[in-house]
């Protein structure tokens, strides 16, 4: 038996090193990740905390706002409480402050109650203080000391869709009333990033509630609310609840070269990673090329011995079988003259013996027919066995050919015979050796079967070859009997040399197709023949032609 073709030394390495250079990629590029993951935890922490000293910065500057805020509402308290509690004076300072650019839409004095009276107002008309006015005005009543104190409101609906923001200013000049200004926000308003600092760096949203609502927001310099990280503080307003900034980076606050910083590393630790395999597998190979090609040549001369022995046992074979042949065809020759002489003779005693002879001279006159006839069947298989030619290839009809192998031999009493053969079924062989081998093997699915059964002699086309099938319901053989089937002369019947199913593999070997059996014991056999077909123009008719021929 033949080894397997063993792979080139180059693939072979490949295969045994491949384990080795992915480890070493496998570790280095590891290492390669957690430097990156290492680093960008630092940058990450650095950029988490520059976000928070921005933002508290930012806040700062908020703040600086809002005090401004107060300083104007307090001037502006003190502007009153100078002239007297003056509507008039009262006017025309506030109204400077309802026409400056980005100022307070309304403002009025407010004496506090429940609920709050409007003393005088200047810009649009209050129709009537709000409740987080109230609260507000309240609050920065009850707050008031020697400094004064503001109180911002939450932003409240007002009219066309515009949100307000009220600002109640208490202070000592006043005797108990209070400054109200209200600013108008519209919703989701979206101011100018500023070129200053900290707010050039930043996205910010200001919401009028210590809290992200989206309802409170105040302004911001981008889509609110804010998303990915992001850092808040809270500014304080006078004695009210608090402000909130929330503001994220426009751009890495810890500059490029630490954004690119991780990303070196692992694309220079992937680097070390491929240079590390590269030197690794040029080792390996270097060490290993001269063992691995030790191998594949013992292999080669391990393989050449054994195709020597086959090729020894082979011819050993074909002289072994010359020989037999040779004998087999002088031995044919010899006896079938001696045959042929016999079987005269028995016909001519038969008819000296006139129309009635005895009951004794017919049982032995058959008898002598019948064991003339089983050596004149040993003397043709001897014959056909000796006799080696190449087969005449011919486009062959299966389906004809099989009824015609049916009625040259017919089935014996109590076995019953069927055809399974598809249409056009047609095949490239010597069609009288075909026919041989068809005769064999149903002559000795007949034998199997001496008390009676079923037969069927099928074939078919497809794939590019011809399959033809032989199937009893006989006795199955032992799988001891079934390796040797195939080998001359041996047989397991009591009479017969064994030559049909010897012949019927030199048949099967000389068109290049292959012979094989399934058989149970008890159960049956089946022999399967498979031979190169030639495509044949297809009949319109049904599937297949079966016929069942009963005895």
């Amino acid at each position: 038996m033949s080894e397997p073709e063993e792979s080139s030394p180059s693939s072979r390495l490949r295969l045994s090193l491949r384990p080795v250079s992915i480890a070493v990629l496998i570790g280095l590029a590891a290492l390669s990740v957690a430097g990156l993951v290492a680093t960008r935890g630092v940058v990450a922490d650095q950029e988490t905390k520059l976000l928070k000293q921005r933002t508290e910065e930012a806040g700062v500057a908020l703040s600086g706002a809002l005090n401004g805020v107060q300083t104007q509402l307090s001037s502006l308290g003190a502007v009153y409480a100078a002239s007297g509690r003056s509507a008039t004076g009262f006017r025309n300072t506030a109204g400077l402050l309802t026409k400056a650019p980005g100022g307070f839409s309304s403002i009025a004095i407010v004496k506090p109650g429940s609920p709050p009276t409007v003393v005088t107002q200047v810009g649009k008309p209050l129709p009537a203080v709000p409740a987080e006015a109230a609260k507000a005005i309240s609050t920065a009543m009850t707050k008031a000391g020697l400094a004064g104190t503001i109180v911002a409101t939450p932003l409240f609906d007002g009219s066309a869709g515009v949100r307000r923001l009220g600002w109640a200013y208490a202070g000592p000049t006043l005797s108990g009333e209070v400054v109200y200004a209200e600013s108008e926000v519209r919703p989701k308003t979206q101011s100018p990033a500023t070129s200053s600092q900290p707010f050039a760096e930043l996205v910010a949203a200001v919401y009028a509630v210590p809290r992200i609502e989206p309802d409170q927001l105040i302004t911001a310099t981008g889509p609110a609310p804010l998303k990915g990280k992001i850092a808040t503080t809270k500014t304080p307003v006078g004695q009210g609840p608090p402000w909130l900034l929330v503001a994220k980076a426009r751009h890495p606050l810890v500059g490029s070269v630490a954004t690119a910083t991780p990303w070196a590393i692992l694309g220079a630790g992937l680097l070390t990673a491929l240079l590390a395999c590269a030197i690794v597998e040029t080792m390996a190979r270097r060490r290993e090329y001269a063992m691995v090609l030790v191998r594949q040549r013992t292999l080669e001369l391990e393989r050449s011995m054994g195709e020597l022995a086959d090729a020894h046992a082979q011819l050993v074979r074909q002289e072994r079988l010359a020989a037999i042949g040779q004998l087999a065809s002088t031995i044919g020759h010899e006896l079938r003259n001696p045959l042929g002489v016999l079987s005269n003779a028995v016909y001519l005693l038969r008819g000296d013996l006139g129309e009635a002879p005895s009951d004794a001279a017919k049982r032995h006159l058959a008898t002598a027919e019948r064991e003339v006839s089983a050596a004149t069947v040993i003397v043709s298989d001897l014959l056909e066995f000796a006799r080696q030619r190449d087969p005449v290839l011919g486009d062959v009809d299966l389906e004809a050919l099989v009824n015609e192998v049916l009625s040259v031999l017919p089935p014996p009493t109590g076995v019953e015979v069927a055809a399974d053969v598809s249409p056009s079924a047609t095949a490239r062989a010597d069609r009288d050796q075909l026919r041989q081998l068809l005769l064999n093997l149903l002559s000795n699915a007949y034998q199997s079967m001496p008390e009676g059964g079923r037969v069927t002699v099928g074939a078919m086309t497809g794939g590019g070859v011809a399959r033809l099938w032989v199937t009893d319901t006989g006795e199955g053989i032992p799988k001891d009997v079934k390796e040797r089937l195939f080998e001359p002369f041996f047989t397991t019947k009591a009479r017969g040399v064994g030559l049909g199913l010897a012949v019927c593999s030199r048949v099967v070997e000389a068109h290049h197709g292959e012979i094989s059996v399934d058989s149970t014991p008890g159960e049956g056999s089946t022999f399967r023949v498979t031979l190169p077909v030639v495509a044949a123009p297809r009949r319109p008719a049904d599937d297949q032609v079966r016929t069942e021929v009963t005895t």
